[in-house]
């Protein structure tokens, strides 16, 4: 009578835990995408009097607006290797020509370094001649020594304006892009465009252009990946704000312009953090806690006393066929 009572104990048990268990067993979360810089962290370069403060403060309002964490680095400081506490360089308009001076040497090889291993770089308009191997600049050929693109970096653009001149030109976006979707984008954006190259990918591979020049139908705006990194080159500038305040620089309000690249830039910062961990949990049908990853400690024990019963059960009825 106990060993009957006891069979049955444990084959409720079993039951129990059979039909718990589907809600404890779980494979790896799925991660969410994200729908903001939160969690990045961002240094943004300070090349001292070349560079062009209201690009670098525009930058630095645009990337908080995505709720990045943006810090200031110098030369120095990415020559010491702090690049490696952070997910993105940003560099800003100015003069690349004295961004490879001071970053000559070391500070040249840490960019690379960080790219290389896993990190993103986002240029715009000297940051982006900056992030060229070979520069084309009012007819002559400068050979830079970064070399994130392997094309040509050409300006400035005349059709547009002459340098030192600058103007507001209108940029095609590629709706067709293979790398971001940029379906909620305009067929066009009017940005600032002041000495910025255009970028010749002719015989370069796997290099995406996200947007084109209306003026020469030439690439505006590129990205690609840089062994386990992602690079992102803009001959316009996508981050001062025409008009609105909102990117803390107002020498430019007086200019027309048909809307912000904001959203747009967010997408383009979202692809090049894609491939960050992002920590999230998704909800499972119990109040219990969400595992991150694996199996939970709950789940490996009832499938450690699922397999014990079950083994029990099956001696148990082999010895008592052996007895009849």
């Amino acid at each position: 009578m106990n060993e009957l009572i006891l069979e049955r104990v444990i084959l409720v048990m079993t039951l129990t835990l059979l039909v718990l268990s589907p809600y404890h067993i779980m494979l790896v979360d799925g991660e969410t995408p994200r729908a903001d810089l939160n969690g990045v962290n961002i240094a943004l370069y300070y090349g001292d009097a070349s560079s062009s403060s209201s690009s670098r403060t525009a930058l630095q309002f645009m990337f908080s607006w995505m709720n990045a964490t943006v810090d200031t680095l110098y030369a120095s400081d990415i020559k010491n290797g702090d690049l490696a506490d952070y997910d993105m360089i940003v560099i800003p308009g100015g003069w690349a020509g004295t961004y490879n001076e001071d970053l000559a040497g070391s500070g040249i090889i840490e960019i690379q370094e960080f790219v290389e291993d896993g990190g993103s770089f986002f240029g715009v308009c000297a940051g982006a001649y900056f992030g060229c191997n070979l520069i084309s600049w009012e007819g002559g050929t400068i050979d830079y020594p970064l070399g994130l693109f392997g094309g040509w970096g050409v300006g400035p653009i005349e059709e547009i304006a002459s340098w030192p001149n600058y103007a507001m030109t209108r940029i095609q976006i590629n709706h067709s892009s293979l790398i971001i979707d940029f379906s909620d984008e305009p067929v066009n954006h009017t940005v600032m465009y002041y000495g910025g190259p255009w970028f010749d990918i002719s015989g370069q591979e796997d290099i995406h252009t996200l947007a084109t020049y209306e003026a020469n139908n030439k690439s505006a705006m590129i990205a690609f990946e840089c062994e386990e990194g992602r690079v992102f080159l803009s001959g316009p500038h996508p981050e001062w704000e025409e008009d609105s305040n909102r990117d803390n620089s107002t020498w430019e309000n007086d200019l027309d312009d048909d809307g912000s690249e904001w959203d747009m830039m967010l997408s383009v910062a979202l692809w090049l953090v894609e491939n960050l961990e992002v920590t999230t949990e998704t909800p499972t049908p119990t109040d219990g806690p969400t595992p991150s990853s694996g199996l939970t400690e709950v789940s490996m024990i009832a499938i450690g006393i699922i397999g014990i019963t079950m083994l029990f059960l099956y001696v148990r009825n082999r010895a008592k066929q052996g007895k009849t």
